[in-house]
């Protein structure tokens, strides 16, 4: 699982260092939360995901399902 930007202590130093700048290209125009988190690591717990194997699922509020390379690169480029 891969969570994108998570309404936490770290999360926030990461809004700091640009990451906040991905939310605009999101379908969910927040950070996520903690619990939201769980509520996904719980579900692939339990028997009803017990098909899913070797994937990766984003948790990010569909950033890494808008953002294109070009975006990325012009995110990187911004000064801090």
């Amino acid at each position: 699982m891969s969570p994108g930007s998570i309404d936490t202590d770290m999360g926030k130093l990461e809004e700091q260092k640009g990451t906040a700048a991905m939310l605009r290209y999101a379908a969910v125009k927040r950070f996520g939360r903690a619990d939201e988190v769980a509520e996904l690591l719980a579900f692939c717990s339990t028997g009803k995901a017990s098909y899913l194997t070797g994937i990766d699922i984003p948790c990010d509020g569909g950033v890494s399902g808008s953002v294109t390379l070009r975006d990325k690169l012009s995110i990187a480029r911004k000064p801090s």
